[in-house]
């Protein structure tokens, strides 16, 4: 088994070739990038598991995982992609929205209800639309089945029971535009901080609050700094994986066929987990005093809101208001 996990950043796409009396494919080594810990499902379960997968190995892909933001930001390791300095990433779609601005509707708040809408939305006719015009304008294609980051809950310092414990509330949010409008749909204060700067915010009270799944917080230990986990599922979130198009051209079919295997298998592998980190967490939140779970809150008053707010005045509101129709 050949489970690489390299710490630092060396040179991507290595290529060795065989030369006998049949020509032979060409070999790879390629990076897959997160800007998550090893103990996040996204890594743990699907980034892991395409370094370990025998099948990807056969057809000449070694995959090693750069976790924890080595790389940098989530925005730039879309870039990478992008430009061909990274061959693979997990990347959420208000990031790709750089590029095509409507993408980042599937970031919007209260737009899913299930995870199952979540996970299917980018086979509509809306989103395929927008992932050709992706892969056109960026270089960047998206490949196999998305992978999960969870339901998203605001956690913090804070106990929200209803939309009224929302109004001003310093909550931290990636630096998009998406999300700093979602923030603003809850009545927060949205205040963008980076990824690896959230648990020193927290605890020194630059926000109150911040938003991601269970199994996050639980394995980033953002519940140290945290007195509540609210649990407002405003947010699901799956992240489509993302490929570098000129690596991509370069690979047999046999090869992209093993690579789009491997991230639907891995996508199937991430939402297990989560499943199984949120329960985990939770039950350990519970049993254990220090994190309060708030479960008492007027969620059907703040989805409201939240989507009125989306439903006019972005240049995504037609199709927001559709998707919601289509996504029943």
């Amino acid at each position: 088994m050949n489970l690489k996990t390299i710490q630092t950043i060396g040179l991507s796409a290595a290529a060795t070739f065989f030369v006998g009396s049949i020509a032979h494919a060409q070999e790879y080594d390629v990076r897959l990038g997160s800007i998550f810990a090893p103990g996040v499902p996204i890594v743990k379960c699907g980034a892991m598991s395409m370094a370990e997968s025998t099948s990807l190995q056969e057809a000449g892909i070694d995959v090693s995982v750069i976790h924890s933001a080595q790389l940098g930001s989530e925005n730039q390791l879309a870039e990478q992609v992008s430009t061909g300095e990274l061959e693979l990433a997990p990347i959420t779609s208000s990031i790709l929205a750089a590029w095509v601005e409507d993408l980042a509707v599937f970031e919007t708040y209260y737009l899913y209800e299930n995870v199952d809408q979540a996970m299917n939305v980018y086979e509509t006719d809306t989103a395929q639309e927008l992932l050709d015009e992706l892969l056109e304008v960026a270089n960047i294609r998206v490949i196999g089945k998305p992978w999960l980051y969870g339901e998203r809950h605001v956690f913090g310092n804070v106990k929200i029971n209803g939309p009224e414990d929302l109004e001003g509330l310093r909550m931290r949010v990636p630096e998009t535009f998406i999300s700093i409008e979602g923030a603003k749909s809850l009545g927060a204060e949205p205040t963008p901080v980076a990824y690896a700067e959230l648990y020193l915010a927290l605890q020194q009270g630059i926000v109150e609050a911040a938003e991601a799944p269970l199994s996050v917080i639980e394995a980033e230990s953002f519940d140290e700094p945290s007195d509540y986990v609210n649990l407002t599922g405003h947010l699901i979130t799956a992240q489509p994986f993302i490929v570098n198009e000129g690596f991509w051209q370069g690979l047999t079919e046999k090869q992209q066929e093993a690579l789009d295997n491997a991230a639907t298998q891995a996508s199937k592998n991430v939402r297990e987990c989560v499943a199984e980190a949120d329960a985990a967490a939770l039950e350990g939140w519970k049993k254990d005093d220090s994190t309060e779970v708030v479960e008492d809150i007027d969620v059907e008053a703040i989805r409201e809101a939240s989507q009125a707010f989306f439903s006019e005045g972005f240049p995504f509101s037609e199709t927001y208001v559709n998707l919601l129709e289509e996504l029943k």
